[in-house]
């Protein structure tokens, strides 16, 4: 295991990861398996992982069984700091993984989880993780079998990549968000145009079933190739006072209204097998905008794209 802790990590402006695989530009072999990497308190200037180099071939640099996580567990100061509804005061950490421009890696089996309950003892957690997993590789990235949960700008963003496989995602919506939450996304962070984060400026002020943070954020690109993802919304608006209480329950309801974005005109956008719980818009593009209402199935209320293709020849 490895974690974070220091003033390093402190300063939200100043960004620094706390693993970092290889220099900008770097070539080599880097294999990293059976690892957790995380911070063991508040660090909103912590990028928990990243990658910036590549390999002279396919898997070269890698990942296997690797996980990121925030709070939950013993470890970190986050498992018991982070209870109040203001998740002002639990920025815990600016992204947990970042695959930088000039990076290449395979990543297999990979859970980045901010928790949402404590699985060693500590209180309710109440976490305001920045990021999950920030895409802007070019040169190849592989991703197979990976989960982000619980952050509040979004759990995957592909920003300008290029060259990227992504087989069976999964996420989950931040539980605190939405309906009752003290911030709406990006608050209680700012969007940072240097990351291409989404800023929720095209949702109405106040609207807090559209500034939930989003499952994937697809901004440019080209030769993307996803097949088979999994985003549920499960709560919203939870916190202590409310943790268990039925006005959370996203069960049989509409809680979030868009789950994924595609904006920026990506060329070769291939993308099957989309599955949404409790959205209302599938996947917001500027185009058709597809709805749950016109594509149902799967988990209730749910929706299914089987093939999504607009930008398949863009």
């Amino acid at each position: 295991m490895g974690k974070g802790i220091g003033s390093a990590f402190g300063d939200k402006n100043k960004p620094t990861p706390v693993v970092m695989v290889g220099k900008p530009g770097e070539t080599g072999v880097a294999q990293i398996q059976d690892m957790r990497f995380t911070v063991a308190d508040i660090a909103p200037g912590a990028i928990i992982l990243q990658v910036n180099m590549a390999g002279s071939k396919p898997g070269d640099v890698g990942l296997w069984n690797t996980h990121v996580t925030v709070g939950g567990m013993a470890d970190s100061n986050v498992n018991v700091a982070c209870s109040s509804p203001n998740t002002a005061s639990c920025l815990a950490a600016l992204a947990m993984v970042h695959l930088t421009s000039t990076s290449s890696a395979y990543i297999e089996n990979m859970w980045g989880w901010t928790a949402d309950h404590s699985l060693e003892r500590g209180g309710f957690q109440n976490i305001a993780t920045g990021r999950g997993l920030l895409v802007e590789a070019t040169k190849g990235t592989w991703l197979t079998g990976t989960s982000f949960e619980h952050n509040t700008l979004y759990e995957y963003n592909l920003h300008n990549a290029q060259n990227v496989y992504a087989g069976l995602q999964h996420s989950e919506n931040a539980y605190w968000q939405g309906e009752g939450s003290q911030h709406n996304a990006p608050s209680p962070w700012t969007a940072n145009p240097k990351y291409g984060d989404p800023d929720y400026s095209w949702c109405a002020k106040g609207d807090q079933a559209c500034q939930i943070g989003l499952a994937q954020n697809i901004d440019g690109g080209s030769n993307l190739y996803l097949y088979g993802a999994a985003f549920w919304t499960f709560f919203h608006g939870e916190t202590q006072a409310r943790y268990g209480s039925p006005e959370t329950w996203c069960v049989d309801k509409i809680c979030i209204t868009n789950q994924a974005r595609v904006t920026g005109n990506p060329k070769n956008l291939y993308w099957y097998g989309i599955n949404t719980k409790s959205a209302d818009v599938m996947v917001l593009d500027g185009k058709d905008n597809p709805k749950r209402y016109s594509h149902p199935g799967g988990w209730n209320p749910g929706g299914v794209i089987a093939a999504y293709l607009p930008f398949q020849d863009a």
